[in-house]
């Protein structure tokens, strides 16, 4: 099997054409607001595929409207029910949930969170 890593570039590759501040696992000391956060985990590992949790956090100051992370959501959610192949690397994507995180629970900022199951085949 392919390293957890090559799921995480191509998620990254596809993240990377809806926005440019894109991180995984975790943003820079001082990130530029909106920025994206995405981190993968492995949930079941059944030959021959594998299913990971993929969560995308968008993030925006506090003070600013919602419109642009909800827009910026909408245009990551196009990953919703399709499917990324690639050398080595079948990966279907599926919505598991999408929710807003104000920022009265964020403190420093507000946050669409979604979270995907991708049950990948290699």
């Amino acid at each position: 099997f392919p390293s957890h890593d090559t799921l995480a570039d191509k998620v990254l590759a596809f993240l990377n054409t809806k926005h440019s501040r894109v991180y995984r696992n975790k943003p820079p000391q001082s990130p530029v607001f909106p920025y994206v956060v995405f981190n993968i985990r492995a949930v079941t590992d059944s030959y021959p595929s594998n299913d990971y949790m993929v969560t995308i956090d968008i993030f925006e100051a506090t003070n600013a409207s919602v419109r642009t992370i909800e827009t910026l959501a909408d245009n990551i959610d196009t990953l919703n029910d399709s499917v990324i192949k690639d050398t080595g690397i079948n990966a279907h994507f599926t919505r598991t949930n999408r929710q807003f995180v104000s920022s009265t629970d964020l403190i420093e900022a507000q946050m669409i969170s979604i979270e995907y199951t991708a049950r990948t085949y290699f």
